[in-house]
């Protein structure tokens, strides 16, 4: 019988470039500090717990977008992408095969990380 216990861990961005945060939930101990993060809200996913995501805040006069990607065990950004416009919300299936995000115009994104 396997009884290992997986972490609980809470993860918080925020719109200043002051990183990711990831926390264990029961003893309030700091993981990692993610670099080079400024999301607005509703913008850090958990893609299949593979790793993470996080649309980028623009300057408000920028025509494209930013998403960068972490892995879960590396505090720097591995992956940029450049959408043709700067998106909003983010969302993924809970197996991580598919991230969508929605485009200030209303267009609706979609890739296969």
């Amino acid at each position: 019988m396997n009884t290992k216990m997986e972490e609980e861990i809470v993860i918080t961005s925020s719109s200043i470039d002051d990183g990711i945060g990831c926390w264990d939930l029961q003893t309030g101990t700091e993981h990692l500090r993610y670099k080079s993060c400024a999301s607005p809200p509703h913008d850090l996913i958990s893609v299949g717990r593979r790793f993470l995501a996080s649309s980028q805040l623009q300057d408000p006069k920028a025509s494209s977008g930013a998403i960068l990607y972490w892995s879960w065990s590396r505090p720097q950004v591995e992956v940029k992408c450049f959408p043709e416009e700067p998106i909003k919300p983010l969302v993924a299936n809970s197996e991580g095969t598919y991230l969508v995000g929605g485009g200030l115009s209303g267009n609706i994104y979609f890739w296969e990380p």
